[in-house]
């Protein structure tokens, strides 16, 4: 393919206003960067890659024509471009089409157009980077690169290439090659068949899996969009604060003395140094556990959606929650409770009563049993809280990050349960898994719209 290598702007000029008037201002998708001023080697230099891609050599031709010093400026703001993401890299065919568009996606991506990566003799594919299409083209991108690379087809299928077994680089096109490299999507390999990066004790405990979640849901790599940027918000009108109607019929729960708790319940510094994970736990009955919803996930009160399109219902609860949107939903898998039957219950955080979604029978035996192998106790919990979520609710207004918010939701409920059980003498424990599928046969929902995130044993 003997592609050539191009650079091309990535941003576009705006006008922002500055201290004396106003200022041209590159800007891209999560950084800006000023323009060199009119009448400098270095603009002539930027108005010529404006005007289209252009190669190394031209641009740093123009730059070095009217001052000797507008080279080094212009390699001091191209460098800053390239590290800002607002300069992308190309590679053409004879044709002049795209064959792969590289995209600095980190401060440290490297000047492919003026530093030409040293060749290795094996490589593969790094096992962090994914292909995937976004819109109209074929990304490959990792966790761990500095760059992201748009692909034609016929680049696509060079990058498989190097999927399967370390491949020796060939020379159909090994500048594209030394370019994925350099990237860091396509990784050294020892003699012995093992990958370097496997060799790096930072980088070896990481799955794949989890390097991606934490990356995309943290700024500093990468430029997706990122926090409460409301992609929905125009398609679609936010969702209802609760996923089930409140209000219909059920087992109402006793409530406790809320003012009698204020003045005499276990002091925080009590119930946090006595916490403790308990497994083997007994029986409870309806009053305690009615007490502990009311204490841990009951909504204190609604709060209408303010005006305009990013306006939602948001709900006030005992714990903290992401953006107010309180998108967990809690259900009690129950096996031994006073005062109710086995099977599996949806709590009304409103009416503050329990609805019977599936009874006593194989799926929710299955849940509790999952339950208690995770934990390694001798019998099944007498009550199982299981957290399920809304994921629509957080999409709605997060990108990137949904998913990382609904977990640390998760760990919030789980500190507020654990403290309020110690504070009823009561016992529960936390569970690092479960049967998501499970959960969403016997409750009847849809998994890719409302499944389970998180679980917790309780019991006397």
């Amino acid at each position: 393919m003997n592609a050539r290598a191009l650079l091309a702007l990535r941003g576009e000029v705006v006008e922002v206003p500055a201290a004396h008037g106003s200022a041209s201002v590159l800007r891209g998708s999560r950084s800006a960067l000023a323009v060199p001023r009119s009448g400098t080697p270095e603009r002539r230099a930027f108005d010529r890659l404006r005007a289209g891609p252009a190669d190394a050599a031209t641009l740093d031709a123009v730059a070095d024509a009217g001052d000797p010093l507008g080279r080094a400026r212009w390699l001091l703001w191209s460098r800053r471009a390239i590290a800002q993401g607002l300069i992308e890299f190309r590679h053409l065919a004879a044709d002049g089409s795209i064959l792969a568009a590289f995209v600095p996606v980190h401060a440290d991506a490297p000047d492919l157009a003026r530093e030409p990566p040293a060749p290795w003799a094996r490589v593969r594919l790094s096992r962090f980077a994914h292909l995937a299409r976004r819109g109209d083209a074929l990304v490959l991108e990792s966790p761990i690169a500095s760059m992201r690379v748009e692909l034609s087809a016929a680049a696509g299928a060079t990058v498989l290439s190097f999927a399967h077994s370390p491949v020796a680089r060939g020379d159909d096109d090994p500048r594209l090659v030394a370019d994925l490299c350099a990237a860091g999507l396509l990784v050294e390999v020892d003699q012995d068949g093992t990958a370097r990066e496997d060799r790096d004790p930072a980088i070896a405990p990481w799955e794949p899996h989890d390097l991606q979640l934490h990356a995309r849901s943290r700024g500093g790599r990468g430029d997706h969009a990122r926090g409460g940027t409301f992609r929905f918000a125009e398609r679609h009108p936010a969702p209802a604060a609760l996923r089930h109607a409140a209000g219909r019929t059920g087992i109402a729960l006793p409530r406790p003395d809320l003012e009698r708790l204020l003045v005499d319940d276990v002091p925080l510094a009590r119930a946090m140094e006595e916490r403790v994970s308990r497994r083997e736990l007994a029986p409870l009955d309806l009053a305690r556990l009615g007490e502990f919803l009311f204490r841990t996930v009951r909504v204190r009160r609604e709060l209408a959606a303010g005006e305009g399109a990013h306006g939602y219902p948001r709900l006030d609860r005992p714990h903290a929650a992401a953006g107010g949107i309180s998108e967990l939903i809690t259900y009690l898998a129950i096996s031994a409770c006073d005062g109710v039957g086995g099977g599996l219950y949806r709590y009304d955080p409103i009416g503050h009563r329990l609805e019977l979604v599936a009874p006593a029978g194989p799926l929710v035996s299955h849940l509790l049993e999952e339950a208690r192998r995770a934990s390694g106790a001798v019998a099944v919990p007498p009550v199982l809280v299981i957290l399920a979520a809304d994921f629509a609710r957080l999409s709605w207004k997060y990108e990137s990050i949904a998913y990382a918010l609904l977990l640390k939701d998760v760990g919030v409920v789980y500190q507020t349960m654990q403290l309020a059980a110690t504070a009823m003498g009561l016992g529960s424990c936390p569970l690092g898994g479960g049967d998501s599928e499970a959960f969403s046969r016997a409750a009847g929902t849809d998994p890719l719209a409302e499944t389970s995130v998180g679980e917790l044993m309780l019991g006397s």
